[in-house]
């Protein structure tokens, strides 16, 4: 009786998956998270700096759709944000669809054919209108610095929209990018459709 309860442990303690909280420590030592993006930014004017930090877990990219030029995948990601008063870090899963017709290595393949030899201002004007990445992004948990999970109030963030190329979408823009260079080891803007 005591080896079969002892073997159902073993097999309980095998297939069970642990909850795991994410600390800033892990997100910089391991290699499963990758730094795809940073800025830093004044803090009310000030010389002091807020900063944004967005780590890939590039274990969880998996792709959900291959029809090319259509795309889609889904991964998580790690927004880390340091503010003088405290650091903090929220977790979210990213679905990406990706139109490369849309690239920009597409769109100024497309400008050539058009009229040859295009300003670059036409190219960038395009890219603007339509940068090819629609996503869904969903925040899953927040944790402080150390990692323990932060129980809030606040609902959780989802959204479901077109991504912007310009500056108030970069940081998700990367995210995007780097979700699929570790997909398809190149970068969404260096695909060009024919």
């Amino acid at each position: 009786m005591f080896r079969k309860f002892l073997l159902a442990c073993m097999v309980m303690a095998t297939f069970t998956v642990p909850i795991q909280a994410i600390s800033i420590n892990e997100l910089n030592s391991s290699p499963q998270f990758k730094n795809v993006y940073q800025k830093s930014y004044p803090y009310e004017g000030g010389s002091i700096q807020n900063k944004l930090i967005s780590y890939l877990n590039t274990y969880s990219v998996e792709s959900l759709e291959y029809a090319a030029p259509h795309y889609k995948l889904k991964g998580t990601f790690y927004a880390v944000y340091e503010t003088p008063r405290s650091t903090s870090i929220t977790e979210y899963e990213l679905t990406a669809t990706y139109d490369t017709n849309y690239s920009l290595g597409s769109l100024i393949q497309a400008m050539n054919l058009v009229k040859p030899s295009p300003s670059m201002y036409a190219v960038i004007k395009a890219a603007q209108d339509e940068s090819g990445i629609q996503v869904e992004l969903q925040e899953v948990k927040r944790y402080n610095v150390d990692g323990t999970e932060v129980i809030s109030k606040i609902p959780l963030e989802h959204q479901l929209r077109p991504l912007d190329r310009g500056r108030f979408d970069e940081d998700l823009f990367a995210v995007a990018d780097a979700m699929f260079a570790v997909a398809y080891q190149q970068h969404f803007d260096d695909i060009v459709v024919k």
